[in-house]
């Protein structure tokens, strides 16, 4: 832990995280989460404020029909990205997750003997973080409520960050990603998964479809069509999907000139940035393994297929290397 104020050390306890430099600066652990969350100044934080009541009120995802640690790998196994996410990240790693939700990849993760480190800005969702936590005794996972912007971490301590479905519901996505460059080590990995400009077309539509339609939206949503959810799943999807306060859109170009900004190599995009590319090679090698960034025409043909004829919900991940020093 770094304290946020003054950038230094702060020292455990007994039953909170204390500034060395700052002792007012004080992070208290209640019901087993670090209280650390920061506010910031600006538009930022009037966001994080909404952000933070809109999943206060409609925490996601939950744990529907996971009550055990054997059910929670059934199920994580058998979803394409934390499959690939346990296959690709060693046991004993350091893993940082930012905007962890409910905290199932979190709580997963740690299986294998990885130190997970777990933040969220929603209280309520970790509550359901740490009580699946401690139900099944996972001692290697640490849960902190937390505000992005201000994160209360050193630097170059975690192997492997993992950021998904976050940047997009703030303010400054690009400013937030570039907080989180320095805590990762060098030779490490940084995943971001973020709303596609183009490939999230078909949920936009549905979304000006909603304030007509309601709930009745659902049947129009390939997700709630296909699995048979529970109707609280079944509220928190809708509620996430099409009443978020919310949402940016982005591109494949864009996060590569992020990438290239902070000097970050670029690894791989799921779905691939390189159009033609089998996708049965993303889910059956590492996610670490290098591929071409391709040509600008590759990349635009790549997200416009997609768009047309795969991924409905628009969510890409990007994945970057930090060079070793």
């Amino acid at each position: 832990m770094q304290c946020p104020n003054t950038g230094g050390a702060m020292r455990f306890d007994g039953d909170a995280y204390v500034s060395e430099g700052d002792p007012s600066v004080r992070f208290p652990i209640e019901e087993g989460i670090i209280r650390a969350f920061v506010p910031h100044e600006g538009a930022s934080d009037d966001i994080t404020r909404t952000m933070k009541a809109f999943y206060e009120e409609h925490p996601f995802p939950n744990y529907d029909g996971i009550d055990s640690v054997g059910r929670l790998i059934e199920k994580s196994m058998a979803r394409g990205f934390p499959n690939l996410l346990n296959r690709s990240i060693p046991p004993h790693a350091a893993v940082l997750e930012v905007g962890c939700g409910t905290g199932q990849l979190g709580n997963f993760l740690s299986i294998k003997q990885r130190r997970v480190v777990s933040f969220d800005l929603c209280l309520n969702s970790l509550r359901l973080a740490t009580g699946f936590k401690q139900r099944n005794g996972l001692n290697n996972v640490t849960f902190a409520h937390g505000n992005l912007f201000r994160l209360p971490l050193k630097r170059e301590q975690f192997d492997v960050l993992i950021c998904t479905g976050v940047l997009h519901s703030t303010d400054d996505p690009v400013g937030g990603y570039r907080g989180f460059v320095p805590l990762v080590k060098p030779g490490g990995y940084i995943i971001i998964g973020l709303y596609n400009r183009y490939c999230r077309m078909k949920t936009v539509i549905r979304q000006w479809m909603y304030p007509f339609m309601g709930d009745r939206v659902a049947w129009f949503d390939p997700y709630l069509r296909q699995y048979n959810v529970s109707e609280e799943k079944r509220k928190s999807w809708i509620m996430d999907q099409y009443v978020n306060p919310r949402e940016s859109l982005h591109t494949i170009d864009e996060v590569l000139g992020w990438f290239d900004e902070q000097g970050i190599e670029f690894v791989r995009a799921l779905p691939t940035a390189v159009f033609g590319t089998r996708p049965e090679f993303d889910y059956n090698r590492s996610l670490f393994e290098p591929e071409s960034r391709g040509s600008l025409f590759d990349r635009l043909l790549s997200q416009g297929y997609e768009m047309l004829f795969d991924v409905d919900g628009g969510l890409f991940l990007m994945i970057g290397r930090k060079p070793l020093a």
